[in-house]
């Protein structure tokens, strides 16, 4: 289902811009913010470790990614 790709495409494509060392979301919030890297790392992980558990739930209960179409009358 192109919607269940997208929702995969998107988690990871989050989580691949919040990954150290190469994370881009890290190297624009480090430089607009002031703190250094480890900081954001450390302030970061959490929410990574939300996303990562979120994709291996939508990647294998595929439901949960089409629900709100399929009740908003989008998908059949």
């Amino acid at each position: 289902d192109p919607v269940h790709l997208g929702a995969l495409f998107l988690l990871n494509l989050e989580i691949c811009y919040m990954t150290p060392p190469l994370g881009l979301n890290l190297f624009l919030a480090s430089r607009r913010f002031d703190v250094p890297l480890p900081a954001l790392y450390r302030a970061v992980a959490p929410f990574w470790i939300l996303l990562v558990a979120a994709l291996m739930a939508v990647t294998y209960c595929p439901g949960l990614s089409l629900w709100l179409p399929k009740m908003i009358g989008v998908r059949p």
